[in-house]
């Protein structure tokens, strides 16, 4: 029987029913602001917290402070920075600067930003999950202790866990719990206005991880002890996240006792932190912001199917006039600029501005119905100058600040613009010269010291300039000078102790270390000497730290200053280096490389050591600029990375959206290579001839983009294409290669069987330290014959050294070529080109020596070792 409920008897009833299901339905979606707390911290200092994973802490803040915890993007750099991101999805490390070594435990702040009432409401399914790793020990129950390395574990995923609305427990309030500095005023992210109205919401979480820094004494930990802390947002259109750290240590191991007296300083100097800024926010200095747009009152606000899903987007920038791209496309605007009606969805902005660092490429959201402004401050360029005297070895200053360096030496990382260089010299007049620094070119300097003579400048093209010509040489400056009589001219110059006019706090100290050790760590050691080495640290035996040849014995070439080494080399245990390696190869090949924007002076093909772990971006053109092609690739530390690059005149690509519901918690890369994006995505791809790789649970997918036009959506599914699974077999001569797959690091060494292969096209690297990675893009067909599925490499040998150092202090920070490694003393690096490197030893921040040591090939003179003793 079939009932006509418009027609039931009791229709009374019905509507009751209707309105009590409406108002509950209503209830249900409001219950997520009920949930939001109406709870503010008690205090900045002896209050206790729940976390929202754990239990509960003590914050104590008797003692402690914000010196000791840093966040930081990098594992080599311990005092971190302030990042702001527009990423809804990345990773940022915590870590421990303080003398005590090591942290027990670690927390986690997390605040989001209470919209006001004409912003988008926090919707009811937003989520964030969190992701940490890192060491665990137990306690020794010493006071200052540090935990033995055997007593160490590191877990992976200690914290794995996704967080709601109900998460929340503290708040709204401006800001965080930090003892007595400017207590209940003190901000929640680095660049918050403390007189608005802007709340926070707030909850904790226990990483469950504890930290070991850089004084504990440890050497080869996994992300220098750091804990990784890994994040991804869902479900917030807009919005502001600010991440904060705490430190906690048990009553027997700290000065401070039980509690947490540590977080991390987010005002002043020595400042970092991490804050996600959703909706046209990001890296932009000038910072971004968002309104609604106005239709006009004779719309009706009762429906929104008629609003146009177009938006508003005003680009500034300090100073003006800087050329804005849009997807990579020159838009025909210079900032201010103002695009209206623009398609609803994500644009990559790019600045260009002359004798600025390009600003970008960064994501910004155009939001249907908002004005979002988006503003940049612009960074000057910077460039170098060769300084050289007769006679060499005179101090180099410019505009009055003492470089550290002498004459002859080529001084880098200058803001581009007009600078006044003097030079100094025992015995002489100083002599000074006006000199035009132009972006990414390098520019001359010569003075004469004990006649007339002439300072002559002349600039010429040693980087890329992105559209701008190289410069003419600028026009000689006759400079007077004359010796002192009552002086004699110094020999053997000893290097001055710059000791005593250091700051002692880490603000000074890292200017004293950003200015002792400028420059790039991609400068190859077999540039010209004459144009690296500072005159006043040549080998020259009258010196304190000189560095000189000695009768090769037991296959070891020794270097010392002045302590002559005992014998005993370092083990098999010393870590590797927080560097990796990067093979730049081409088709065809003699082209000129240029690395991270910087023209290196090498072709390919050609090896680069002592990159920092990350994103670098590499570009081979031919000589005459024609053609040219360029990609980021992504160097792990201990590892050779390979890149092969084929320059067109013309490559035609097109923004399509890659999306996928299966493979969501996912990360994919196009045609196997770095960098990896988060689904979904708007990327370049090419119009025809592209593949996607996409690794999920120990499976590497790949998926033929087919032909594609511009603005189109590409939506991946599995599709049974795991049941195409199979196996490859790789062997290499000499064995022992590691092996990768789609820029995934398999962990195996060659000979070895790789399973979970897909059939398709996939990326295949092999590399091997000592010798030059190979790679090959493969079509694998799973037909169960082994012969289609073998795959063999010879690798070749470069020529290589190793180079062990020491220092007495012992713990010493080791600089090469004006980048901190991540490792201290004693420490060998293996597997290293031949050539001459600026090595920098620093103790305690405060003492350090720099010398010139030339690494010799290991088959002829074994080990290079250098010595070196502090003067505390």
């Amino acid at each position: 029987m079939t009932v006509n409920l418009l027609s039931y008897p009791d229709k009374k009833f019905l509507k009751k029913a209707f309105l009590i299901l409406f108002t509950i339905s209503l209830l249900v979606s409001c219950t997520s602001a009920a949930d939001l707390p109406s709870n503010p911290i008690a205090g900045a200092m002896h209050v206790n917290i729940n976390t929202a994973n754990s239990g509960g802490y003590y914050i104590k803040f008797d003692g402690g402070g914000l010196n000791a915890l840093h966040m930081t993007t990098s594992t080599s750099d311990y005092y971190g920075q302030l990042t702001t991101t527009s990423m809804q999805s990345g990773t940022f490390f915590i870590s421990d600067t303080g003398g005590r070594g090591f942290f027990n435990n670690m927390l986690l702040m997390i605040a989001l930003r209470k919209p006001s009432d004409d912003e988008e409401q926090i919707p009811d399914d937003f989520r964030i999950k969190i992701r940490s790793s890192g060491y665990k020990w137990p306690s020794t129950g010493v006071l200052n202790m540090p935990p033995s390395p055997g007593n160490t574990e590191y877990v992976s995923g200690a914290v794995d866990q996704a967080f709601t609305l109900s998460s929340f427990g503290y708040g709204p309030q401006k800001w965080k719990p930090a003892g007595n500095n400017d207590p209940l005023n003190y901000p929640i992210y680095g660049d918050q206005d403390m007189s608005d109205y802007e709340e926070f919401y707030i909850f904790f979480v226990d990483l469950k991880v504890g930290a070991l820094g850089e004084n504990s004494g440890f050497s080869g930990l996994t992300d220098n002890g750091m804990v990784k802390v890994e994040y991804t947002i869902e479900n917030l259109d807009s919005g502001l996240v600010a991440f904060n750290t705490y430190g906690w240590c048990d009553e027997n191991q700290a000065n401070q006792g039980a509690g947490v007296s540590w977080t991390n300083r987010v005002s002043g100097e020595g400042t970092s932190g991490y804050v996600v800024n959703i909706v046209g926010s990001g890296g932009g200095e000038g910072g971004s912001s968002s309104g609604k747009l106005d239709y006009g009152s004779d719309r009706s606000s009762s429906s929104e199917s008629w609003k146009p899903k177009v938006g508003n987007l005003n680009i500034s920038s300090i100073p003006e006039g800087a050329k804005v791209y849009l997807d990579g496309v020159y838009s025909g605007q210079e900032t201010n600029a103002s695009f209206v009606d623009l398609p609803a969805g994500d644009y990559v902005i790019t600045l260009e501005l002359d004798e600025y660092e390009t600003a970008g490429p960064e994501t910004v959201t155009v939001k249907s119905g908002y004005i979002i402004e988006k503003g940049y401050n612009m960074t000057r360029g910077s460039g170098s100058c060769f300084v050289s005297s007769i006679p060499d070895g005179a101090d180099i200053f410019i505009d009055g600040t003492d470089t550290l360096w002498h004459t002859n030496s080529l001084i880098t990382d200058i803001i581009s613009g007009n600078h006044t260089v003097t030079v100094y010299r025992d015995g002489y007049e100083p002599q000074s010269s006006n000199v035009s620094i132009k972006m990414n070119q390098r520019s001359e300097l010569s003075f004469t010291f004990g006649e007339e003579g002439a300072a002559q400048e002349t600039s010429g093209a040693s980087g890329e300039s992105q559209g701008t010509p190289e410069s003419d040489a600028a026009p000689a400056i006759s400079v007077q000078s004359g010796k002192l009589p009552a002086e004699k001219e110094e020999i053997g110059r000893e290097e001055e102790d710059y000791a005593d006019s250091l700051s002692q706090d880490d603000g000074g100290i890292l200017s004293f270390i950003t200015a002792l050790f400028g420059g790039f760590f991609s400068a190859q050691p077999d540039t010209a000497a004459d144009q690296s080495e500072p005159a006043g640290l040549k080998s020259d035996s009258s010196k304190a730290d000189a560095v000189h040849e000695v009768p090769e014995t037991a296959g070891i070439t020794e270097i010392t200053d002045p302590v002559t080494p005992s014998g005993e080399l370092p083990g098999e245990n010393i870590s590797s280096e927080a560097t990796g390696g990067l093979y730049v190869t081409s088709y065809p090949d003699n082209l000129d490389i240029i690395l991270n924007g910087v023209k290196t002076d090498f072709s390919t093909p050609h090896y680069f050591y002592g990159l920092k772990e990350g994103s670098h971006k590499v570009k081979v053109t031919a000589s005459d600029a024609a053609k040219s092609a360029q990609k980021t690739v992504f160097v792990i530390a201990g590892e050779d990375s390979y890149v092969k690059l084929e320059p067109e005149v013309f490559t035609q690509k097109v923004p399509v959206t890659v999306q996928s519901k299966y493979f969501k918690d996912s990360v994919f890369l196009i045609e196997g290579e770095y960098p990896e994006y988060p689904f979904p995505s708007k990327v370049n791809l090419e119009k025809s001839g592209t593949f996607i790789t996409v690794e999920k649970d120990g499976v590497f997918y790949t998926f033929n983009t087919g032909y594609r036009e511009e603005n189109s959506a590409i939506n991946i599914g599995n599709s049974g294409l795991k049941d195409t699974a199979g196996s490859i077999t790789v062997t290499t001569e000499p064995d022992g290669a590691s092996v990768t797959i789609d820029s995934h690091n398999t962990g195996l060494k060659t000979p070895c069987t790789i399973g979970g292969i897909t059939e398709g096209h996939h990326t295949l690297v092999v590399s091997k330290a000592g010798y030059y990675p190979e790679g090959e893009n493969l079509r694998f067909v799973n037909t169960g014959d082994l012969r289609d599925s073998e795959y063999d490499f010879m690798l070749d040998e470069y020529s290589y050294g190793s180079l062990f150092i020491d220092s007495s202090p012992p713990d010493s920070m080791i600089y090469l070529k004006g980048s901190y490694t991540g490792v201290k003393t004693p420490h060998k690096f293996e597997y290293i080109p031949i050539g001459s490197y600026d090595v920098g030893i620093v103790y305690n921040r405060t003492v350090f020596k720099e010398s010139i040591v030339t690494v010799e090939p290991y088959e002829k003179s074994g080990i290079t070792v250098y010595n070196t003793t502090l003067d505390l």
